[in-house]
Order: structure tokens, then C-alpha cells, then sequence
């Protein structure tokens, strides 16, 4: 019983962090259709932005909206000056162009802020565990799940509820109708960057909690945004949600099971096999396979 409870928070965990970052990755890539590498860029910031907040006297927590509203800035501007220039072209021309500029970034952050591991010193009340049916958990461990969750439901109101949310959702959808409507889709674009980069910098905030920082921590969990957005498929909101809960709970039955390295092989074989018989995802679209 404590067993499977624990696998069953650890999920929730992952899942909670893995599905604000596939929402951020799999906006772009649904509207745009555009593969943004920089995203792994925008997550390694948020971990450094949080930290160093944290080091002129910000909570870690309170320091996650700020980081947000900062790498909205960043995602806005680099949508506006860069990717709308590009977004129509072929296909190879917007991935080099973001894999260069994240090799950029993250060649920056190694020259000053060095490969060096940093860690923040949690305050009290993220400090010390509890003990549920024999599963257990560290504080900031729950913190971090709630908040992952609940900026999760955020998004998913945002886009289901509110204007903006439907007019991203009218583009992603067909764009020439959304522009016979009034909808301008530049102006999209550039909300779309801005969000999608707000909720990396979230992601990354919420891991510099949990883990250590470093300037090429935002490629490892870049992979793991990919296999949960290629599982879950494109073209629902419903379907990161559910490619991180599936891929945050198949890496949690293994860590626990056998070890936390066979875990990203078994994501990576789970993909394998849905691909292989719902080439579009779990949820995803066929207009999305190609």
C-alpha cells in the first residue's frame, strides 16, 4: 500500500511538472507549428532567475510569478523580433534558427555562471516531510505538486474560457477564418511566444525548488517535454495533460521499482509503442501526424 502510494504522489508530481511544460512547448507547436528548441533555454532561465531572486531576498515561491511575468517579456519579444519571421518558412529554418539561439544562451549562462551546481536553501515551511499511509513525502515536494497542478488548471481555464484563450485556440485551429473574424494572428503569435515561455519559466522555477540548477539543465527536460507532447498528441488541450500523468506514472512504477535510470528508457519505449499504433498520440489529431 505505501508503495504504490508513493508511486502514485511521485506521478502526480512529474506529471504536474512535465504537463505545464508540454502546454507551453505544445501551444507553439500547435499554432505555429513550429519546434521552439529555445524552450529548453527558456526553462534553464527560469531556474536561474528564480535563484538569483532568491538571493537578493525573494521567496522561492513568490518568486514563481515574477519569473513568469519575466519570461513572458523574453518569449514576447523573441516571438515578435525573431520567429514571426520565420514561422512560414521551411520547416529545417525555424529549428536550426532556435537550436542556435538556445546553444547561444546556454554557452552564455555557462560562461558566467560556470557548470556549477546551485542549489536554493528552502525556508522552513518547504523544509521537513510528512508521512501518508506509509508513502513519504518532503514539503516542498507537495508545494511544488500543488502549485504544478494548479498553474495546470490555470492554463486550461485561460484557454477554454477566456477571450485571448479562444482566439489561440481559432488560430491553431484554421487561420484563415480566424482572420475573417477580426483575429490578428500576429498578435496571437506574439501572446502565444509570451505564454508559452511564462509557463517554461514556471516549469524551471518549480525545479529549481526541487533540484539543483545548472545552464544545461533545460536540455534534459526539454526531451522529456517532447516525449509527453508527441504521447499525449497535438490539437487538444487534453492531450499533454494526459502524456505527462501516462509519462509521469510509468517513470514513477520504474524508478521506484527498478531505479530512476531505467526510467527515461521506459518513457522512451512507451512512445515507441503508442506511436506505433496512434501515430497522432494519445488524444491528438490526425491533421497533426504530418
Amino acid at each position: 500500500m505505501s508503495l504504490a502510494l508513493q508511486i502514485i504522489f511521485d506521478a502526480l508530481l512529474l506529471g504536474g511538472l512535465y504537463a505545464i511544460g508540454a502546454l507551453g512547448f505544445a501551444l507553439v507547436w500547435g499554432v505555429l507549428n513550429v519546434l521552439n528548441l529555445t524552450y529548453a533555454a527558456f526553462i534553464m532561465m527560469g531556474a536561474y532567475a528564480t535563484y538569483w531572486l532568491w538571493r537578493i531576498g525573494f521567496d522561492p515561491v513568490a518568486a514563481i510569478p515574477v519569473v513568469m511575468l519575466l519570461m513572458f517579456g523574453v518569449g514576447w519579444l523573441m516571438q515578435r523580433g525573431l520567429l514571426n519571421y520565420v514561422a512560414r518558412g521551411p520547416g529545417s529554418l525555424p529549428i536550426a534558427l532556435t537550436y542556435g539561439v538556445n546553444l547561444v544562451i546556454v554557452g552564455a549562462a555557462l560562461y558566467y555562471f560556470t557548470a556549477e551546481y546551485r542549489s536554493i536553501a528552502l525556508p522552513d515551511y518547504l523544509r521537513g516531510s510528512l508521512e501518508i499511509g506509509g508513502a513519504q513525502l518532503t514539503n516542498a515536494r507537495v508545494v511544488t505538486m500543488v502549485i504544478a497542478l494548479t498553474l495546470t488548471a490555470a492554463v486550461w481555464w485561460f484557454m477554454d474560457r477566456t477571450e485571448t484563450g479562444i482566439a489561440i485556440r481559432a488560430t491553431r485551429m484554421d487561420m484563415e477564418s480566424a482572420q475573417l473574424v477580426g483575429i490578428r494572428p500576429r498578435f496571437i503569435f506574439n501572446i502565444t511566444g509570451g505564454i508559452s515561455a511564462a509557463l517554461a519559466g514556471a516549469m524551471g522555477a518549480l525545479m529549481a525548488v526541487i533540484y539543483s540548477v545548472s545552464p544545461q539543465m533545460g536540455d534534459h527536460h526539454l526531451l522529456q517535454v517532447l516525449i509527453v507532447c508527441v504521447l499525449g498528441g497535438l490539437g487538444s488541450m487534453l492531450g499533454p495533460l494526459v502524456g505527462a500523468l501516462t509519462l509521469g506514472l510509468v517513470s514513477s512504477i520504474v524508478a521506484n521499482l527498478w531505479g530512476a535510470t531505467y526510467a527515461m528508457l521506459a518513457g522512451t519505449v512507451m512512445v515507441l509503442l503508442v506511436l506505433a499504433v496512434r501515430p497522432a498520440g494519445l488524444l491528438g489529431r490526425q491533421f497533426y501526424e504530418s
